[in-house]
């Protein structure tokens, strides 16, 4: 199944020996937090010496952003890779390197290679280095340049340095990522750039608001606050609260990242004391305006002119600041609601409720002429904070688990509910230091052991098993650190391991056999493409998806090739796994051409294409004398696919997803049910009823007859992997279907109600921001009563962004 990059993940640059093919050039939006934050260390550099003819290029070390440097200066080749050649980087990067320029240098170490990521003058380019059999040789060779990677900083050397050492101090936040930057290279020497048109210098000049609390504001605009604090003298309140809000917010952006990793530091944490503080000041703001009225009834009188051009001098103050923040240095305004422009962005929405409300009392002055001592009415204040104080709520609600729980569904022709139901009783958490997320599903093998695919530090990939009740790993292979990011699901038979490496951007990529004793590597087989979707054995066949090389059968035990349907000759591009039933082969294409295919498992001949206007990346799902397909526009995390295609597949403007129901024996339709975003994770079923994973957020049960919707059920924002049912008496019926969010929200549910049965927040209990791709592993204990549910994750600390590789064991038992 195609993957884009949740993060930057280095996935597309990854490490090999020299004889293993390049990596593609990085096209996913990389934000420049991350490539700072994942690289081991940093460094800046200077060009010491160019020879043009070799082409080679030395670099000299100046100083140690981050870490220490093993080295003083390094040559590199620069012939360059296939990626390289084929869009003449190598020339590129020669016309922009001089003697004594500046760059600077990102370096991760994994094993006996090393990534190196340069930064010149606003040209990206990647390099690596690779430690030789003796161990002490070490040969550094470019690959290609980073165009895409414009969008991440296309500024000069000497801003991101700057931009660098303000993010490690933690000063400032680095700027975030410019998607609409076109791709390209920087300047030539000759060439200067214009500062004044480049917004990434804006983007590392710090506001003087945003280091200092509101007061430097009114030090800075003396004659607004001036005037406020004179005509409104009730306002003391307002501005006290606002003037502590941003101190404590600005606080918490430079310093959060070395709290402690507990819950009571945490943002949301934050919010609740920001909201504490402004209900305080809501509170006592009411308090002064009720007293100075009962010395004063003057002050209820209805707010004059100048008061009016006061308060709408301070909200254009706060307006101006929030469109000049976004404009130069936030680049989006959805940073308006996050630290650290919330809170100005709250007052400012308390201020545009209180100048509301005085418009409103000028605009509904006393009818009767009568002079009245005392009026009914609300300070100004009071309404500005009482709108600041929702705005924070309504954002903390926003972001509450409470709107996931599991109670928003909808029956269909739903039947009775099943006698028994399901409680919580165990929660274990196992991590694995080395890799920053499970990729692939958790499989839960005969002989006991978890298995699983990671990606690992630097971007790297890693194969894992682990003992489920100690959660200690009995072997990780990672191929001598060149192994990619293993989003394949592994197969586990015969004392084997059999499992890809790449994500869908990757091309050379190998399938590998293990042992799964020790991990030891039996065979590997290169393809032309990736290998992501899980293989399928057929006998001694293994048949496994490989993107734009197609499907491909090799001899289990030789890796001899047996048969292969070419994808790019046959237009297609095969992510699914494939699926073995009889004498056919399941599959489905999901760029290029879109289809589900039947192909002979024998000879690899296609015995039917239906053509479909989704795409198929899916495990196809197979019961009787039918198959069915998950469908849907973009892929795994995207709602709509981007890719350049071969063909002319039509542009996707609006999210769509289905379940179809095929014949196996020909491919025709049976029945379709459409749905509101993709299905890209692999289905479940039982006798009755197809169970979905949808985008959307939704599990769906369909009815296998009809296609006709039994219930659908919320059970978080989206869904990336698919569910898993529960049986009893030995699987003659469901007890409970098991779905996962993408954000970590486990949910057991009635299979034929929908109810649920149980919710668990991963990232709730766990203290992290959790993401899951993994579809999870379900192990029944002996006897029954008891099941282990274990979910594949990445788990990221909230504080200092620290991400590692977890499986949360979920335990629960059947209610007495």
């Amino acid at each position: 199944m195609p993957l884009p990059l949740p993060r930057w993940l280095l996935a597309l640059a990854l490490l090999g020996t020299l004889s293993v093919p390049a990596d593609a050039v990085i096209k996913k939006l990389t934000p420049l937090k991350d490539v700072i934050g994942d690289a081991q260390g940093i460094v800046a550099a200077t060009v010491e010496r160019i020879d043009a003819q070799k082409p080679s290029v030395v670099f000299k070390f100046e100083s140690n952003l981050k870490g220490k440097s093993e080295f003083e200066s390094f040559a590199v080749n620069l012939k360059g890779d296939s990626f390289a050649k084929k869009d003449d980087h190598t020339k590129a990067l020669l016309d922009r390197l001089v003697t004594g320029r500046k760059l600077i240098l990102f370096v991760t170490k994994v094993e006996k290679t090393y990534i190196v990521f340069g930064f010149l003058e606003g040209t990206w380019f990647q390099v690596r280095g690779t430690v030789g059999d003796d161990g002490k040789t070490l040969s550094w060779a470019f690959l290609h340049c980073e165009p895409f990677f414009r969008r991440t900083f296309k500024g000069t050397t000497d801003e991101l340095k700057d931009v660098i050492e303000k993010a490690l101090s933690g000063k400032a936040a680095p700027p975030d990522a410019n998607e609409k930057e076109e791709p390209g290279f920087g300047p030539l020497p000759e060439k200067k750039s214009s500062l004044y048109r480049s917004p990434t210098l804006f983007g590392v000049i710090p506001s003087a608001v945003l280091i200092a609390p509101l007061a430097l504001v009114a030090a800075l605009f003396p004659g607004v606050f001036a005037r406020l604090a004179v005509v409104m003298k009730q306002w003391r309140a307002f501005l006290t609260i606002s003037s502590i809000n941003t101190t404590l917010a600005a606080v918490y952006f430079f310093f959060h990242e070395s709290l402690p990793d507990r819950p009571i530091f945490s943002p949301r944490a934050f919010l609740l004391l920001v909201i504490g503080v402004t209900l305080v000041g809501t509170v006592w703001a009411g308090s002064r305006y009720r007293r100075m009225a009962a010395a004063d009834p003057a002050v209820t009188a209805t707010p004059s002119r100048t008061a009016l051009l006061a308060l709408l001098g301070l909200l254009a103050l706060f307006g101006f600041f929030l469109v000049f923040s976004v404009w130069v240095w936030l680049g989006r305004p959805a940073g308006l609601v996050v630290l650290p422009m919330r809170e100005f962005t709250a007052l400012a929405a308390g201020l545009t409720l209180a100048v509301a409300y005085c418009l409103y009392r000028i605009a509904t002055p006393s009818v009767d002429g009568l002079g009245v001592k005392t009026r009914l009415s609300l300070s100004g204040e009071s309404v500005a904070l009482f709108g600041t104080l929702a705005f924070s709520v309504g954002l903390y609600l926003l972001s509450s688990t409470a709107a996931w729980t599991g109670s928003v569904g909808e029956q269909g022709d739903a039947g009775e509910t099943v006698g028994c139901g399901l409680k919580l009783a165990d929660v274990r958490t196992m991590t694995f230091p080395g890799a920053y997320a499970v990729m692939s599903s958790v499989i839960a093998a005969d002989d006991g052991k978890l298995y699983f695919g990671a990606e690992s530090a630097g971007g790297t990939g890693s194969v894992w098993c682990v003992d489920p009740a100690t959660g200690r790993p009995a072997w990780k292979f990672t191929n001598g650190g060149d192994l990619q990011p293993v989003y394949c699901t592994p197969t586990v038979a015969g004392g084997k391991v059999y499992v890809g490496e790449g994500l869908h951007t990757d091309s050379d990529r190998r399938l590998f056999c293990l042992n799964a004793t020790n991990g030891g590597e039996v065979w590997k087989f290169k393809t032309e493409s990736h290998t992501e979707g899980r293989p399928a054995l057929a006998g001694d066949r293994l048949i496994f998806s490989a993107g734009d090389d197609g499907l491909i059968c090799l001899d289990a035990n030789t890796h001899e090739k047996r048969w292969h349907v070419p994808g790019l000759p046959h237009k297609l591009h095969v992510d699914t796994p494939p699926v073995v039933v009889g004498r056919r082969v399941f599959f489905g294409s999901g760029y290029n051409t879109l289809a589900m295919l039947a192909a002979d498992v024998n000879t690899g001949d296609i015995l039917w294409q239906t053509p479909s206007d989704l795409r198929s990346f899916g495990m196809p799902l197979t019961r009787g004398p039918h198959v069915y397909f998950g469908l849907g526009t973009g892929n795994l995390i995207e709602d709509l696919s981007t890719e350049k295609e071969i063909t002319a597949v039509p542009r996707e403007t609006t999210p769509k997803g289905s379940v179809v129901c095929l014949t196996s024996e020909k491919g025709e339709v049976v029945w379709r049910y459409d749905l509101p975003k993709s299905v890209h994770a692999e289905m479940a079923a039982d006798r009755q009823t197809i169970f979905a994973c949808c985008k959307d957020g939704f599990v769906y049960a369909i009815d296998r007859a009809t296609g006709k919707l039994r219930w659908r059920r919320s059970v978080g924002p989206s869904c990336a992997s698919g569910p898993v049912l529960a049986t009893y008496a030995n699987g003659a019926a469901t007890l409970a279907v098991y779905a996962v969010s993408i954000d970590g929200r486990a949910t057991a549910l009635n299979p034929v109600t929908g109810e649920p049965y149980w919710v668990r927040n991963l990232g709730e209990s766990s203290g992290k921001i959790v993401e899951v791709l993994s579809t999870p592993a379900l192990v029944h204990a002996t006897g029954g009563s008891k099941r282990t549910l274990y979910v594949g994750a990445k788990a990221e600390n909230k504080n200092n962004g620290e991400k590692v590789a977890t499986i949360f064991a979920i335990e629960d038992v059947i209610e007495d």
